[in-house]
């Protein structure tokens, strides 16, 4: 159920964000969010599983608009020389809240059967905090500047945002940008040749981050780390390190991704992956024949996280938005976002 949220969520982001803006998307997704942490922390004392499911689509809903927005969103309004490194804080949040999820979940603290709505519902308190930054986040200029048409806005915004003259900024707004960008749909995304292979590289890419088994991995993660001889609590911390090193890796990911091509990244996080995943099944099928096999194992999961999060971790998310004019773009990365929910 939440995975179909998700798809829907990333369908129906294109056309949000065109209508209501980057910035209105995005709060249309946190309220979203917060409905549904709410029906989250109250089908427990309510004995209803129709909400908690409820609650669980909404959380989709909301998951899948704001990944197909936010990227777009730190693109837009990241000038040409910081683009890259900007489009890694989407994945750097995703990462961060992976590792906030992991700590919540410890037994002490909400990991137990008397709180579980609670762990269900935490993310409401970082949306809450999300929504403290809200009167200072501006919307695309690039959006006003060319759907909406409001070009005085545009300037006004991006004159804040770089704290520059408006005389010094309106050649930002013009140059790089597809002007025409009425008139594009999901439809004509998918019939444009010339746009085609781009649309089929976000695709395979946003789908093979999920393909690659980093769900996997952290799903059993803990079972790994019991069968190399480590306690119950000792193997949830270390399962724990695991998702710090992810986050770890994503905040090196920022100053590094301008400094090497997207493809040599990408290419070389799939086959060192690979490499590790390749280990890691030789591992587990020769768990009991060796002593220090176990141990392999561990070595295994933290590589394949550490090279997961090189180029497969942050790469998709953003490739879209580079890849695409203003006009298509929405529509490329609600599809890319509906080929990662899909192969979730």
């Amino acid at each position: 159920i939440f995975l179909i949220g998700g798809m829907i969520g990333s369908l129906v982001g294109a056309w949000v964000a065109d209508t209501v803006g980057r910035r209105g998307a995005m709060v249309v997704g946190g309220i979203i969010a917060l409905i549904s942490a709410i029906m989250f922390i109250t089908c427990k004392p309510m004995n209803s599983v129709e909400i908690m499911l409820l609650g669980r689509l909404l959380a989709g809903l909301s998951g899948g608009l704001v990944t197909a927005v936010m990227p777009m969103y730190l693109t837009e309004l990241a000038p040409v020389s910081l683009r890259g490194a900007t489009g890694t804080f989407c994945p750097l949040g995703l990462c961060l809240g992976v590792l906030i999820g992991q700590i919540m979940g410890l037994p002490f603290i909400l990991g137990h059967e008397g709180a579980w709505n609670y762990l269900l519902g935490f993310y409401a308190v970082l949306i809450l905090i999300s929504g403290m930054a809200l009167p200072w986040l501006p919307e695309s200029p690039k959006y006003l500047y060319t759907i909406r048409g409001l070009r005085q806005r545009a300037i006004k915004e991006l004159s804040r945002l770089r704290n520059l003259p408006g005389e010094f900024v309106c050649g930002e707004l013009e140059e790089k940008e597809d002007v025409s960008a009425d008139g594009w749909s999901v439809l004509k995304l998918i019939c444009s040749k010339p746009l085609r292979i781009h649309l089929a590289l976000v695709c395979a890419l946003q789908a093979g981050q999920q393909f690659s088994g980093i769900n996997a991995v952290f799903y059993y993660s803990v079972n790994i780390f019991k069968s190399a001889g480590l306690t119950e609590s000792n193997a949830q911390f270390a399962s724990l390190g695991a998702g710090a090193i992810n986050f770890v890796v994503a905040l090196l990911m920022i100053p590094v991704i301008n400094k090497y091509p997207r493809r040599t990244l990408a290419i070389g996080s799939c086959v060192t992956a690979t490499t590790c995943l390749v280990l890691l099944s030789f591992t587990i099928n020769y768990m009991n024949s060796y002593t220090w096999m176990p141990y392999l194992s561990i070595v295994a999961v933290l590589s394949y996280v550490f090279c997961y999060g090189v180029g497969l971790g942050p790469i998709p998310y953003f490739i879209g938005a580079e890849l695409f004019d203003l006009g298509p773009r929405p529509f490329a990365m609600a599809l890319g976002s509906v080929s990662n929910w899909t192969g979730n």
